[in-house]
């Protein structure tokens, strides 16, 4: 009987390890770098821009290489007498679009947006999580730059994933320049290795330890497919020194980029607010007078004065 119980528990066990490589191999991989997005026609998107556009206002677009070399379209809403840019940056399975909504709360500020990888046009190049998002991030503040932009005058909007990019752009950026004019970030991710876990317990609950060693084969996996450093995918650790001014602010209940994970991007960045109950990207909203009074607090803070 205990010579039985061996070989089924050996038996279980074998299983195990054959299904996490198997679910690490096919399986997790294309979650992470096939991100499903909004599907969107150019009338859908005509839309959005004709809803933002107020008189005296204008659209401009231009192309660009971003990380890997791949075409980003840009999207700029140039206001009269603009305080500065604001760059809007989406979150994970969304696009510009989705996002680009909420330069409307900022009248003040030209509103820039683009969708990471180009993949509102290209769906099929692999998300990355902010392996090679972080350099499209960096070469649009770069071309704003040549356009006569300085850094102090460019502020980025940003949630969850595009939240967890900017601290890695903000990284790169400072390594060689200057600081930029302040980043309003709600619920920004730890690392690329809890938002993996984080997406899978969403799924499997409490069973989500089981897959611990799918998760690690399945980075190890995207890595080699999308040409790109995991172990560089922490925007907490690129929290760390950063000299542009930061505003965090995440719900207490959100079971996506969970608050113990701002807590430690917070440690650098105090300036921090948590909103009982909030869930995933409402924490602002549930704030009195929404993220629009949260975010113009932080820009007059910063040195930005309300006309």
């Amino acid at each position: 009987m205990r010579r039985l119980l061996v070989l089924f528990s050996v038996l279980v066990l074998a299983l195990w390890l054959l299904g996490s490589i198997a679910v690490g191999v096919w399986l997790l991989p294309p979650m992470l770098l096939n991100a499903p997005l909004p599907v969107r026609t150019e009338a859908n998107r005509e839309i959005v821009r004709r809803q933002l556009l107020l008189p005296g206002n204008r659209w401009s677009s231009t192309k660009l290489r971003g990380g890997e070399g791949r075409e980003l379209e840009i999207w700029r809403l140039h206001r009269a007498n603009a305080r500065g840019v604001v760059l809007y940056l989406h979150g994970f399975g969304d696009d510009m679009w989705g996002t680009i909504g909420r330069a409307a709360e900022l009248p003040e500020w030209d509103g820039v947006g683009f969708t990471f990888r180009g993949r509102d046009r290209h769906p099929e190049v692999p998300c990355t999580l902010g392996g090679w998002e972080r350099a499209d991030v960096a070469a649009v503040v770069k071309a704003l730059e040549k356009e006569g932009v300085p850094r102090a005058k460019i502020v980025i909007a940003a949630w969850s994933q595009g939240a967890g990019v900017a601290l890695l752009a903000l990284s790169d950026l400072e390594k060689s320049g200057s600081p930029l004019g302040g980043a309003l970030l709600e619920c920004p991710y730890e690392d690329i290795y809890e938002a993996a876990k984080n997406h899978i317990r969403l799924a499997l609950g409490p069973l989500e330890f089981l897959a611990r060693p799918a998760q690690w084969i399945a980075l190890r996996r995207a890595e080699k497919i999308a040409a790109f450093d995991a172990r560089s995918v922490s925007p907490a650790q690129a929290a760390d020194g950063l000299r542009t001014p930061i505003a965090l602010v995440t719900g207490e209940a959100d079971p996506e980029t969970p608050i113990e994970g701002v807590h430690r991007i917070a440690r650098y960045h105090p300036d921090f607010t948590s909103v009982p109950g909030a869930g995933h990207c409402q924490a602002s909203g549930r704030l009195p007078g929404g993220w629009k009074a949260w975010a113009a607090a932080r820009l007059v803070k910063w040195g930005f004065e309300s006309r």
